[in-house]
Order: structure tokens, then C-alpha cells, then sequence
């Protein structure tokens, strides 16, 4: 391998500065090879400056017109003699059988910087023996399959964050038709309606892919714009199943949380709801569906031993009936008898073994509700998905959250948030993975993300963002670069790759709902 520079500064171990040689030329994400002690480690260009050795400030405060400039240069033979590049590599490490090593030193200042070759990355990035592997693009600067390990993608959890339009559904996408492709479930929390695209193919693979998306709209809300959109765009109306809750599946903690939130809840009243929820919802696994009325009426019997005598106890136990009928009759999520409709369309129960032990593309069009109801929804599903799978009755599934901050939030409430943290800390025990995704990585909860193994990142430009993730991201060194992706570009770290990879994401195997609204196409139309 050709030598194409000598190291010149080599502050720690995990970067150093080199200068290459007259005529050589290297673009950022180049990769590059050095020894230490003998042996050859892989390293990544990440940055280059272009320096003159007189250009200091008091030269050119002599720069005053174009003909003082032509001058200097000519007088001082400032572009041929003085001028020099650097180039900073961060290093990845040396391949040791199945593994890629660290060294434990830094290169020695005036080490030559060598050539690869692309059998030499192609070695250096090969997927292990054991595990099971996705390619979701190539490895910025090669023809290099860019393989993630799915088991470890999935089970130890990721997270995808990047700033409003650097295309995370569109890489999220990807990654669900990849692993589609292992038979596993995969459960997708849609809060805009745009994953319903992919039961449309755009592939040969991506007829596959489609054949195992089965799209759920949640709750009774009017989603008749969707779907004249989905037809307008594709040329084939959506299908979909109509789900929503049963009142009694609402863990008690939520419940108390909710009507805490939205009506006030005396401590007269939450002793009467913790007896009387207890007691209406003793069925076990399969709670039976009724009416409101006889729900309620279940709680307050179970519950009135525990409202304080007289007046007050009669007040509190008819305010809290008060607050559990405002709940039950206005949220559109819940169901309270076998065949019901909404616009002429049947709506069933949630199913979470089903979710669990289907290998399909699980997606909830959570679209039509707002925040609260969302949250209300994300907070049953995930808890009966996680009582599910600690009955052991599930495969390993993947679960995705888009706007991930909006249900796990940093700072603020949400009754959902407690339930992706449980996931977050003890779902890879049960097979339960997360995927988390957001445009907003400062308001997603530090402890919720730290759990996520492998970490994705595209475009990022606010500086807020770029210190979070320079406070979270362990193996990315310096986030700045992130500023300058393209929608085509990420950057994948964690414990699914062998080394930080720049890679360019593949082509959808199936249709991309989350497009930008384009002027020009408008206009086009009209």
C-alpha cells in the first residue's frame, strides 16, 4: 500500500493529524490505514484544511487591492513554497479476527499514513460469523455494504435523531423493509398517517414487504382526508382495520394520571378509584367489554367502603363517577361493546399477542387523535405489548415511536412516558426492542435515550442539539460533520456496527409517505 502522508500531531487515541504528500488528494470520509506497534489500524478522515505557513495577520493586513496581493504572492512564492494540507483521521481500529480492536496508544508523530485498498475494507467492515446482519446502504466512499447486526439493532435499542426534513422516515422505512425480511414483528406508532405508504410497492422487493403491512387507524376519529390523499397519490384506496381500547385495560397509575390532569382528583376520591379499579378489573387476561354505566358502577361498589362517611363520602364518590364518564364517552379511543361502529366501519379491540407473534409490519395511524389521546393509547399498548412478552409468548419484536419526545418528553408530562422507559430498561429481557425517532433530541428524556445502543444520526445544524449529542453519542468523537449531511447521508454508531459508519442510505423498496409538499409540483398541476 502506497504511503500518502506522515502523521504531524497525534493529541489522543482516538485521532491524530497527518500531512499528506505533494499531489496526493483525499476527500473527508476517506479512510486511511497507520501502524501502531506493528499493527495496521483503519482510520477515517473526518476533516481538511487547506494552510500557508505566511498567511498570518500581519501579512495580510498588507492586503489591501488585488495588485498588493499578485505581489506577495509572486514575491514570496506563497501558493508553491508555503502551502500545505492537513487532515484530521479519527481512528476505527484494527480487525482482529471477529472483532475490530482499539488501540490502546496513540500513533507516533511522523508515522507514515498508507493507502487502503477496497479488499482491505471490505475485510475491515465484513459481518461477523455469527448474528443475523441488514445492509440499510454503502459505506460513504465505497461500494461497501453498510451491514448492521439486527439482533443487536433490535434488542438493545436504537434511536434515530436528526433535525425537521433530514429524512428519518425515510431511513426508518428502510430499516423496517430490511428487517421485514427476518420474519420478525414489527409494531410502528405513526403520529401523521405516512407509514400507511408502505403497503405500496415500489420494488420488486418491495412487493414482499408490502404483503405484511397491516395498518390499524386507532380510535373513532374521521380520517377520510388520509384516505382520499392515499388515493389520489397512489391510485388504490387504504385499507385498514379500526382498533380501540377497553376502559377496563387502562393500568390504574394512567387512569389517576389522566383524571388527575384533565378534571382534578380529591385524595377522598383517588382512595375510592384504587379500590374500586382493583375490584372492577379482576378478570385477569381478558377483561369483558361493557358499558360505561356498568364499569363505573363496578368501581364506585368496589370503592365506597373506602369514601370518607356522609355528605363528603356521597360527594366523592359522585364526582369521581362524574370524571370517569367524561373520560370514557369523550375519548374517541375507547370501545364499550362488542360491534360497534364509527362512519359505518367496525372497530375491534387491540390484540397485543397477535402484534407479538406475527411477523408483519404492525402500524397504528394515531394521526386523527390529539396528544393526550395518544399518549393514552401508546401508554395501554405498550403496557399489555410488555405484559405479553413477559408471559413469553412473543417473538422478538421491534417497536418504533416517531416524535418520540412528544410521548417520552425530557421535561413535562406524559402518561406514556413511564411505560417506554420500562421497555427502554427492561424489554431486551422479553424480546421488546425500541426504535426511537425525533427532529427534537433535546426533548427527548436523557434516560430513555441512554438505553438506546445503536444511535443514527443525520443532518443536525441547531447548536443545542449538536451538545446533546455530543453528551449522548459516546462513539461519535465530534458532531460537527453532522451539519453537512445530505438527506442521503447518516451516521450509525453503537454496538450494531463494528465502527462508526458514514454511510449513504439505500432506495425504499416501498413508497415514502413522508414527502415534502412541493411548490413547483402544485404548480405543475394546476
Amino acid at each position: 500500500m502506497a504511503k500518502i502522508g506522515v502523521v504531524v500531531k497525534s493529541p489522543s487515541l482516538y485521532y491524530y493529524v497527518f500531512k499528506p504528500f505533494k499531489g496526493v488528494e483525499l476527500d473527508v470520509g476517506a479512510f486511511v490505514a497507520t501502524e501502531i506497534d506493528g499493527v495496521r489500524v483503519i482510520s477515517r478522515v473526518v476533516a481538511i484544511r487547506h494552510r500557508n505557513a505566511v498567511a498570518d495577520p500581519r501579512l495580510i493586513a498588507h492586503f489591501d487591492d488585488e495588485s498588493t496581493v499578485k505581489e506577495i504572492k509572486e514575491t514570496l512564492g506563497i501558493e508553491e513554497a508555503l502551502y500545505y494540507t492537513e487532515a484530521k483521521a479519527v481512528v476505527l481500529g484494527a480487525r482482529s479476527g471477529r472483532k475490530i480492536l482499539k488501540p490502546q496508544k496513540p500513533v507516533k508523530p511522523l508515522s507514515y499514513v498508507f493507502s487502503t485498498t477496497p479488499e482491505e475494507l471490505e475485510q475491515f467492515f465484513a459481518p461477523g460469523e455469527e448474528g443475523t446482519y441488514i445492509s440499510i446502504g454503502k459505506i460513504k466512499g465505497t461500494s461497501l455494504p453498510a451491514y448492521i447486526d439486527a439482533e443487536r439493532l433490535v434488542t438493545h435499542h436504537c434511536a434515530i435523531l436528526a433535525s425537521t426534513g433530514a429524512g428519518k422516515s425515510y431511513l426508518a422505512g428502510v430499516i423496517v423493509e430490511r428487517l421485514s425480511t427476518l420474519d420478525i414483528p414489527i409494531v410502528v406508532i405513526d403520529p401523521h398517517g405516512e407509514y400507511s405508504s408502505m403497503a405500496v410497492p415500489a420494488t420488486e422487493e418491495g412487493k414482499h414487504v408490502s404483503e405484511k403491512v397491516r395498518i390499524f387507524v386507532v380510535g373513532k376519529t374521521d380520517v377520510t382526508p388520509l384516505d382520499q390523499a392515499f388515493k389520489k397519490r397512489y391510485g388504490i384506496p387504504r385499507t385498514y382495520t379500526r382498533i380501540g381500547l377497553n376502559p377496563r385495560s387502562i393500568p390504574l397509575r394512567t387512569l389517576e394520571k389522566i383524571l388527575e390532569l384533565l378534571y382534578g382528583l380529591t385524595d377522598a376520591q383517588r382512595r375510592i378509584l384504587e379500590e374500586g379499579w382493583q375490584s372492577a378489573t379482576s378478570y385477569g387476561e381478558r377483561q369483558p367489554l361493557t358499558s360505561v354505566e356498568e364499569l363505573i358502577k363496578e368501581v364506585l361498589e368496589g370503592g365506597k367502603h373506602a369514601a370518607p362517611p356522609g355528605y363528603a363520602g356521597e360527594m366523592s364518590l359522585r364526582g369521581l363517577e362524574g370524571r370517569l364518564k367524561a373520560l370514557f364517552y369523550t375519548s374517541p379511543v375507547f370501545i364499550t361493546r362488542y360491534g360497534e361502529t364509527y362512519q359505518g366501519e367496525p372497530i375491534k379491540l387491540i390484540d397485543p399477542e397477535t402484534y407479538l407473534t406475527t411477523p408483519s409490519i404492525h402500524i397504528f395511524d394515531i394521526s386523527g387523535l390529539d396528544l393526550l389521546d395518544q399518549q393514552l393509547f401508546l401508554a395501554v399498548l405498550l403496557d399489555q405489548l410488555y405484559r405479553v412478552s413477559t408471559r413469553r409468548k412473543n417473538l422478538t419484536t421491534l417497536i418504533i415511536i416517531e416524535e418520540a419526545h412528544n410521548y417520552a418528553p425530557a421535561a413535562g408530562t406524559s402518561v406514556a412516558k413511564s411505560y417506554i422507559a420500562k421497555i427502554a430498561r427492561e424489554g431486551r429481557k422479553f424480546g421488546l426492542g425500541l426504535c426511537l425517532i425525533t427532529q427534537r433530541p433535546t426533548k427527548l428524556d436523557p434516560d430513555v435515550v441512554s438505553q438506546a445502543m445503536t444511535q443514527i444520526f443525520k443532518r443536525m445544524i441547531n447548536p443545542h442539539d449538536l451538545r446533546y449529542v455530543a453528551t449522548v453519542a459516546e462513539h461519535l468523537d465530534d458532531p460537527r460533520p453532522l451539519r453537512t449531511l445530505d438527506e442521503t447521508e447518516a451516521v450509525v454508531t453503537g454496538i450494531s456496527v463494528p465502527a462508526p459508519l458514514m454511510i449513504v442510505v439505500d432506495q425504499r423498496w416501498t413508497q415514502h409517505g413522508g414527502t415534502t409538499p412541493s411548490i413547483r409540483r402544485q404548480l405543475e398541476r394546476n
